[in-house]
C-alpha cells in the first residue's frame, strides 16, 4: 500500500522539521516511521508530503518518494494531503510528527470499513504527568460509545487507513468543498457513502513534540523497566524487587508484607520512593524523598513503619499511583553514583558521571548529603578516554552502554553502585524526559566542532612565534577572567567586544609597558567551540621581567607551566600560586622553594628577583601617567554623544575611544590594584599586618561601588533626584558586555533604589601603628624605593580605588556604545536578542558601507545556530592534552573567601526574570561581574559567585564592606550549593556548610 507523511508545517518544537526530530541511539523521527511501516510495505511506497525545510529531509532520506508543497505557508494540512500523488493502492496517512507501534498499524488494515480512524481513548492519561496545555491543544473528536447510548471524547491521532476504492476517489475530490483538516475531509467522504469505522489505539502510539511521552512509549514506568531489563542484562545486575502503589499499600498491606518476606527471606532491605513528582518533565527531584536503608525484612513492623515513612515524604498531593520499590541492601560498595545518558541541559550526546568513592554509601549522591562527590564528562563514541580519567568508571559504562541498547533509548538516568567485587549494580533507570527542542542538533555537527579544537590545539601546542615555553595550556580563568566577565558560553557580541576592548593586544600593551616581556602580536584569549579560553603560555610568557635573558626566561616560563600542568585547580589562581610577578620581602624563600624542584637555578632566581624589584620599585610611582588618559575618554564620550551622528556610528565611535583611551588605562589600574593588594598579603603574611588589620584598613576608604552606595542613601532620603543619581551610574549593567541586559538606567527600580546602605569606610578610624609603620620602611628599604611610607600608604588607597574607578569610565563608554547600537538595530527591525549575536566586525562593516543591513538577518541566524553547537558541547575548564576534549574530570575550585566573617542564611540563586527577595539571603551570581554591585544595595547576608578571583570587583567591594563572600566556588561546588537550602559560610574557617 501507499503510505503518506504530512510533513509540510513547522515542528511544534524547535526547527528542525518533525521528521529530522533526533529521537534515540542517533536515530530520528523518520526512522522509526519507516520500521513501523515494514509490516505494511515497503521504503519505495512511503511518500513525503513536505514544504518546511523538505531539501533536509530529501538530503537524509534520497530513496523515499517526495511531493514538495510549495504553497504550504498559505495552505491547509488537508491541502498537503490532497496534493499527493495518489494511485490504485490502498493509503495510510499519518503525520509526520508521531509515532505507532507496528501491531497498530498491521491491525488498523485489517478493520473492515472504507476508512479506518486511528483514535485513542486513554488519551489524557497516556504517559505520566501529560500536562493540562497539552491536553488541551489535543486534536480531538467525538464519537458513539460501544454498544451505549452517548458520545466519548477521544484524541485523533492523525492514523487514517483509506481502502483502494477510495484512494482512487480522492484525487477527484473538490478541495474548497473537503474543507482543512483530515477529520472534516473524512465526513465529507462519508456522506458520499463511504464507512467509516473507529480503531483504538490505546496509548500505543506517541508524537515527537513530548518527551515524556516518546520516554513512555520506549520504557514504559520505572518499575515495568527495571522488571524488564532483570533476566536480561549480563553487564550488571539488577536484584529482584517489590514494587506496588500506594493506593496498593493501603488496600493490601499485608500480602504486600507477604511478598516481602517470600522473595527475599533473612536479608536487609532498602525501601526507595518511586513518586510520579520524582522526576518530571521540567525538573528532577531524584533523591527528593525518602529512601530507608537497613531495613530488617524479618519484622514486619520495620518494613511497614519504613514504607509509611517513604510514602509520607510525597506529600498530601501526591498520587495514589505513586510507587514504592523495595530491593536487597546492598553491602560492601565501593562506589556508588548517578550517571546521566546524555547533557541534561542540551541533550547533547555525553555521559555525565556523579559518584562517590569514599563513603561506601549508595545514597551519598541523590541525597547531597556527601561533600566527596566527583564528576566525570564523557563525550560519547570516545569512550576509550574514560581509561585515563577514571578507569574504575569503565566497568560502568560497559553497564550502561548494555542497557541502552537493549531498551533503545539513550537519554536516561541511571543510579548505580559497584560492590567490592567489581560487579555493576543497577538501582533504577529513568527516562531524562527534558525537552531538548532548543538544542535539537546532529551528533555529527558536535563531533566536528570536537574533532576542530583538536586540530586546533595539536597545531598551536607546538613553539609559537615569540612565545616561550615547551607546551600550550588553555583555562577559562588564568588571565582576564573570561569565565568571570563574558561567561563561559559567551554570546557572539560580548565575546568579540571582549577580543577587540581588550584581550587581542590591549592586554599584552599594557604588560610590555609596564616592564614585562613583550609577547605581541599574541592574542590572550582563543575559543574552542566558541568558547573562551585564555592561552596560559601567552599569559606567563607576559609575567617574565622584559630584563631576564632568553635562557633564564625559558626556564622560569616552563618551571611555570610545569606548576599549572600538575596543579591545574591553580588555574585561576596563577598570580598567586604559580607566577612571581610582583617583589615582596619574602620572595627568595618562596621562589626557591616553588621553582628549584623545576631546575630553575639560583641565578636565574637572582635574576628574577632584580627584575621583579625594577617592575615593582617603578609600578609605585607611575599610576597617575598610566591612567591619565581617561580625562581625555570622558570629554571624548561627551563629544560623541552631543554629536549629529547616527546611532550606529556613535556606538562605533564610542567603542573606538574605549579601546584608545580606556581600555589601556584600566589594564594599567588593574595592574596596579593587583600589586596593591599583593603587597597587602605579603605584609600580612611576613607578619607587618595581621589579616584583621589589613581588613580594616581596605575598609577604610570607599570605592566608586562605596560612593554608589552613598548616592543611594542619598537618593532614598531626598538629597537628591533620580536623574542625577542616572547621569552619573545609570550606565552600569550586570553582565557588562552583554547587550540583552538592561543598563540600570533602563530599571531604576530594581537597581538604583534601595534602603540598605552598606558603605562601611571611617578614615579617620583607621591609623597604622607605629609598628606597622616600621615595618612599611623595612619593606620600601629592601625594594630600593625612594618614596616615603606615606607615599606608599596613598599608592595602596589610589591603586585599589583606581581599579574600580577607571573601569567605571571605561564602562561607561562601552555601556553608552551598546544603547546606541540597540537604537541602531531597532531602526533596522533587529531586535535586542538578536544583537546579541552581533559582532564587532558587523559594526565596523556597517560603518564602512561594506556591508547592509538586510544582510543581518541571515548572519545573525547562521550564528544562533553556531551558538547552539557552543552551547551543547561540554569542555573541560582546563585543557592541556587532546584527551580532554573527549573525557575530564570537573575538578573543584578553592574558593577565595573574603573577610574573615561568617553567615548562616537562606541561599537563593539570583534569576534575572523572577522577582525575588533578597535581604538577608546568601546570594548566588555566576559572574563576579561589578553590574552586580546592586545587590550590596539589598541588605544581602552573603554573596556567593561561580567564578571570580581574588583580586576581582566583588572580592574588593565585599572585602570593603565586610560582607563574607566565597568568589569563584567553581562549577561543582556551585552546582551542589545551588541544591542546599540554608547554609553557613565561615570565610575565617574556609568553609561552606549545609545547614539543616
Amino acid at each position: 500500500m501507499d503510505v503518506f507523511i504530512l510533513g509540510a508545517g513547522r515542528p511544534a518544537y524547535g526547527t528542525k522539521p518533525a521528521a529530522l526530530k533526533n529521537i534515540a541511539l542517533n536515530s530520528r523521527a523518520m526512522d522509526w516511521q519507516i520500521h513501523s511501516f515494514d509490516t505494511v510495505t515497503t521504503p519505495n511506497n512511503i511518500h513525503f508530503l513536505g514544504g518546511y525545510h523538505i531539501d533536509k529531509v530529501i538530503e537524509s532520506y534520497p530513496f523515499l518518494n517526495f511531493t514538495v508543497v510549495a504553497d504550504w505557508q498559505k495552505k491547509s494540512l488537508l491541502h498537503t494531503f490532497l496534493s499527493a500523488p495518489f494511485g490504485c493502492k490502498p493509503i495510510i496517512t499519518c503525520y509526520s510528527d508521531t509515532v505507532f507501534r507496528k501491531e497498530v498499524i498491521k491491525d488498523i488494515t485489517t478493520v473492515e470499513a472504507d476508512i479506518v480512524v486511528g483514535i485513542d481513548s486513554i488519551w489524557r492519561s497516556r504517559y505520566a504527568d501529560r500536562t493540562q496545555l497539552d491536553i488541551d491543544g489535543a486534536e480531538t473528536l467525538d464519537i458513539p460509545l460501544a454498544n451505549q447510548a452517548g458520545l466519548e471524547t477521544v484524541e485523533f491521532t492523525g492514523l487514517v487507513h483509506f481502502k483502494q476504492s477510495v484512494a482512487q476517489r480522492l484525487s477527484q475530490l473538490d478541495e474548497a468543498e473537503a474543507g482543512n483538516d483530515l477529520m472534516s475531509l473524512i465526513r465529507q467522504l462519508e456522506s458520499l457513502g463511504y464507512s467509516v469505522a473507529y480503531f483504538d489505539v490505546k496509548g500505543e502510539w506517541a508524537e515527537f513534540n513530548s518527551p515524556r511521552d516518546i520516554a513512555h512509549f520506549i520504557l514504559g514506568t520505572k518499575a515495568e523497566t527495571l522488571a524488564r531489563l532483570e533476566p536480561l542484562v549480563q553487564k550488571s545486575h539488577i536484584g529482584k524487587q517489590v514494587s506496588f502503589t500506594t493506593s496498593q499499600w493501603y488496600d493490601d498491606k499485608a500480602s504486600i508484607l507477604t511478598s516481602v518476606q517470600s522473595l527475599f527471606g533473612n536479608t536487609q532491605l532498602v525501601i526507595r520512593s518511586s513518586s510520579k513528582g520524582e522526576d518530571n518533565w521540567y525538573a528532577s527531584n531524584a533523591g527528593g524523598f525518602e529512601s530507608i536503608l537497613n531495613v530488617d525484612s524479618n519484622c514486619r513492623e520495620t518494613v511497614t513503619a519504613a514504607v509509611d515513612e517513604v510514602i509520607a515524604s510525597y506529600g498530601e498531593g501526591s498520587c495514589n499511583n505513586d510507587q514504592v520499590l523495595i530491593q536487597q541492601q546492598l553491602t560492601e560498595v565501593s562506589a556508588s553514583g548517578v550517571v546521566f545518558t546524555c547533557n541534561l541541559e542540551t541533550g547533547a550526546p555525553y555521559y555525565r558521571f556523579n559518584f562517590d568513592d569514599k563513603t561506601q554509601s549508595t545514597e551519598s549522591v541523590t541525597s547531597g548529603g556527601s561533600g566527596d562527590l566527583r564528576t566525570v564528562i564523557l563525550s560519547r563514541g570516545h569512550e576509550q578516554h574514560l581509561y585515563t580519567v577514571e578507569p574504575a568508571l569503565s566497568p560502568v559504562l560497559s553497564a550502561i552502554k548494555e542497557l541502552e541498547l537493549l531498551l533503545g533509548y539513550d537519554k536516561l538516568d541511571i543510579e548505580f553502585a559497584i560492590d567490592t567485587r567489581g560487579l555493576v549494580h543497577i538501582f533504577q533507570v529513568r527516562p531524562v524526559t527534558i525537552d531538548h527542542s532548543a538544542y535539537d542538533l546532529d551528533s555529527n555537527e558536535i563531533s566536528y566542532q570536537r574533532a576542530a579544537c583538536e586540530a586546533y590545539f595539536t597545531d598551536h601546542n607546538l613553539p609559537q612565534h615569540n612565545i616561550l615555553g615547551d607546551k600550550a595550556i588553555y583555562a577559562n580563568m588564568p588571565d582576564w577572567n573570561p569565565a568571570e566577565i563574558i561567561g563561559t558560553k559567551p554570546k557572539t557580541l560580548a565575546f568579540s567586544l571582549y577580543r577587540q576592548l581588550i584581550t587581542n593586544d590591549v592586554w599584552a600593551m599594557q604588560r610590555a609597558e609596564f616592564g614585562y616581556r613583550d609577547v605581541r602580536p599574541a592574542p590572550l584569549i582563543n575559543a574552542f567551540a566558541g568558547q573562551p579560553y585564555v592561552d596560559a603560555r601567552a599569559s606567563l610568557n607576559s609575567f617574565i621581567p622584559a630584563s631576564l635573558s632568553h635562557d633564564s626566561a625559558n626556564c622560569i616560563t616552563n618551571a611555570y607551566l610545569n606548576i599549572l600542568s600538575e596543579n591545574p585547580h591553580f588555574h585561576d589562581k596563577i598570580e598567586f600560586d604559580v607566577a612571581f610577578t610582583v617583589w615582596t620581602p619574602d620572595f627568595s624563600d618562596n621562589a626557591s622553594a616553588r621553582l628549584t624542584p623545576y631546575k630553575v637555578t639560583p641565578a636565574m632566581i637572582s635574576e628574577l628577583e632584580l627584575g621583579l624589584k625594577d617592575i615593582t620599585r617603578k609600578a609605585l610611582a607611575r599610576l597617575d601617567n598610566d591612567t591619565a588618559s581617561i580625562a581625555t575618554l570622558r570629554q571624548q564620550n561627551k563629544d560623541i554623544c552631543s554629536g549629529n551622528q547616527s546611532a550606529l556610528n556613535k556606538g562605533y565611535a564610542l567603542l573606538e575611544v574605549c579601546r584608545e583611551y580606556g581600555t589601556l588605562a584600566f589594564s594599567h589600574a588593574a595592574r596596579a590594584g593587583f600589586v596593591a593588594t599583593t603587597l597587602l598579603n605579603s605584609f600580612v603574611a611576613t607578619g607587618a599586618l595581621s589579616e584583621q588589620r589589613r581588613s580594616e584598613f581596605l575598609k577604610s576608604f570607599n570605592t566608586v561601588a562605596g560612593d554608589f552606595e552613598l548616592a543611594k542613601s542619598a537618593l532614598a532620603s531626598g538629597k537628591i533626584n533620580l536623574p542625577e543619581l542616572i547621569s552619573t551610574y545609570g550606565h552600569l549593567r550586570p553582565g557588562t558586555y552583554e547587550i540583552s541586559t538592561q543598563a540600570y538606567w533602563e530599571d531604576p527600580e530594581r537597581y538604583l533604589y534601595s534602603a540598605h546602605n552598606t558603605s562601611t569606610h571611617d578614615s579617620a578610624n583607621f591609623l597604622f601603628r607605629q609598628d606597622e609603620l616600621c615595618s612599611l620602611k623595612g619593606f620600601l628599604d629592601k625594594l630600593g624605593s625612594a618614596i616615603s611610607v606615606e607615599q606608599l600608604i596613598a599608592y595602596l588607597i589610589s591603586a585599589i580605588q583606581s581599579r574600580e574607578s577607571v573601569k567605571f569610565d571605561f564602562s561607561k563608554s562601552l555601556s553608552l556604545a551598546l544603547d546606541y547600537i540597540v537604537s541602531a538595530g531597532a531602526e533596522a527591525g533587529i531586535s535586542r536578542t538578536d544583537l546579541s549575536f552581533f559582532d564587532f566586525n558587523d559594526i565596523e562593516s556597517l560603518k564602512l558601507n561594506t556591508l547592509q543591513w538586510r544582510s543581518i538577518p541571515a548572519i545573525i541566524a547562521q550564528r544562533k545556530a553556531e551558538y547552539a553547537i557552543t552551547s551543547s558541547v561540554e569542555l573541560p575548564s582546563f585543557i592541556q592534552s587532546v584527551s580532554d576534549f573527549y573525557c575530564f574530570e570537573r575538578f573543584s575550585s578553592l574558593p577565595n573567601y573574603i573577610t574573615t566573617e561568617k553567615a548562616v542564611a537562606e541561599v537563593i540563586c539570583y534569576s534575572a526574570t523572577v522577582e525575588q527577595d533578597l535581604n538577608g539571603k546568601i546570594v548566588m551570581i555566576t559572574q563576579a561581574d561589578p553590574g552586580y554591585d546592586w545587590l550590596f544595595g539589598h541588605g544581602i547576608a552573603g554573596l556567593i559567585t561561580q567564578y571570580g578571583g581574588a583580586n576581582s570587583h566583588m572580592a574588593i567591594r565585599a572585602a570593603e564592606i565586610g560582607l563574607p563572600a566565597a568568589i569563584g566556588v567553581g562549577d561543582k561546588l556551585f552546582d551542589k550549593i545551588s541544591t542546599m537550602q540554608r547554609i553557613e559560610i565561615d570565610c575565617s574557617g574556609q568553609t561552606i556548610r549545609k545547614v539543616i
